[in-house]
């Protein structure tokens, strides 16, 4: 993926951040960085325009991941994910403010990050690429990985799942984008549910 696909993670919490780019990392996104508080975060925005940020509510510094999130979506139109453990209605009224795509509570899932970050591309996709009529070339096996991964499960689960190897499903994913002509995964599932009207 080139920096225009990438996601932002700002989280806090080194190891948590850590994992969340280890998990998107392995289903093939771009990580543009890791940033511990707004100003990294902005740093990291002017430099890779990212268009989907990850971001705690609660980071260290001035501003805290609502009030970053409000400039990041008004600077850049980037996607916002929320993380936190904080289920307060008034922090819950605050960040619904930014028109997040999700609001993840803590502790979370890798198939619920994996949907959010999905959905995340969805809405981008859905605001600047017209879903187009051609259909799409897909074996049988291909479109069940496909689907699969549209519901929010890893090449990992997906390989436990259908029995088959990790790197067999990686080499799945890759030849669909090729034949098809698509950069990214997301992009590939936003044109697959819009084929069939979803």
């Amino acid at each position: 993926m080139n920096n225009a696909e990438s996601v932002l993670i700002v989280e806090d919490e080194l190891i948590s951040a850590m994992s969340i780019s280890e998990l998107l990392e392995q289903e093939d996104y771009a990580i543009a960085g890791i940033a511990k508080d707004a100003d990294t975060a902005m740093r990291i925005c002017r430099e890779k325009a990212p268009q989907v940020i990850i971001c705690d509510i609660n980071i260290k510094g001035e501003l805290n991941g609502i009030e970053l999130a409000k400039q990041i979506r008004t600077l850049y139109n980037s996607q916002v994910i929320f993380l936190t453990a904080y289920t307060d209605t008034n922090t819950v009224e605050s960040a619904a403010a930014v028109d997040p795509v999700m609001y993840v509570v803590k502790p979370f899932n890798d198939r619920q990050l994996l949907v959010a970050v999905q959905m995340a591309f969805h809405r981008l996709y859905k605001s600047q690429l017209p879903v187009r009529n051609t259909s799409l070339q897909l074996t049988s096996r291909e479109m069940e990985i496909a689907q699969l991964v549209g519901q929010g499960l890893s090449s990992k689960q997906i390989a436990g799942q259908l029995f088959i190897s990790e790197e067999t499903v990686k080499t799945h994913r890759r030849r669909m984008l090729q034949k098809n002509n698509i950069n990214n995964f997301p992009q590939l599932i936003y044109l697959l549910k819009g084929a069939k009207g979803a």
